[in-house]
């Protein structure tokens, strides 16, 4: 799967993501605290990945 720039995608391709966070009681229009939980998750997933990378890297010649 290729990552492109999240602002070269059409709105479109969002709509099922917007739905997921969405929370008509805010008044901006998502959950936070939910979006904030998924934004960590992932950040943590990225720092585990890299260190991983990291340690390949380190151990080879």
């Amino acid at each position: 799967m290729k990552n492109t720039d999240p602002f070269e995608k059409p709105r479109e391709n969002f709509d099922e993501l917007i739905e997921q966070i969405s929370s008509p009681d805010s008044p901006v229009g998502i959950d936070a605290k939910y979006t904030h939980a998924i934004i960590i998750d992932y950040l943590r997933q990225i720092s585990h990945r890299l260190d991983s990378i990291e340690s390949i890297m380190k151990s080879r010649p």
